[in-house]
């Protein structure tokens, strides 16, 4: 990684995470010195990303506990992960009990997505070939039958 922001991304990512993390393995895993990760905290928390700095010995940077931030962000491998994954479970009848959802939630990260990346994935999946047939969807879950209190339903298990 070259670019400031391409670190500061990476930071936030390392933080996404989870836990706590010290500034030397901030540092260490992002190619920088300590006073640089000092400074890329501050960027996160000029975009109003909730960084909490601890002190001392110990101390390091972490989100704030609960803190979800919107956007997902996916190296290019990850997306195409991602992609492929949600074309097998279509075509293995695993995704969801609608296709519809699938081919949704398809469209969004392909809308996303660099154009080589898509350009990459496109060529993939029109020569990728698949060993099975297409698969039905799901059957809905059956919904659960309330009953009062005392009360057996017949072929209900004991």
């Amino acid at each position: 990684m070259t670019r400031p922001t391409a670190r500061v991304l990476a930071m936030l990512e390392l933080l996404q995470a989870g836990g706590q993390r010290t500034v030397g393995d901030l540092a260490a895993r992002l190619g920088v010195d300590e006073r640089t990760v000092r400074r890329y905290a501050e960027h996160l928390a000029d975009l109003g990303i909730p960084v909490q700095a601890q002190r001392g010995r110990y101390g390091g940077y972490r989100l704030s506990p609960g803190y979800k931030l919107p956007p997902l962000m996916l190296t290019d491998d990850e997306a195409v992960a991602v992609v492929l994954g949600l074309q097998a479970a279509e075509r293995a009848g695993l995704a969801t009990t609608e296709r519809a959802a699938t081919a949704s939630a398809l469209a969004k990260v392909s809308r996303v997505l660099p154009r080589a990346l898509g350009e990459r994935l496109g060529s993939l999946l029109s020569t990728a070939q698949f060993t099975t047939p297409r698969a039905p969807a799901l059957p809905p879950a059956p919904r659960p039958c309330s009953t009062s209190p005392g009360r057996r339903v017949r072929g209900a298990p004991s």
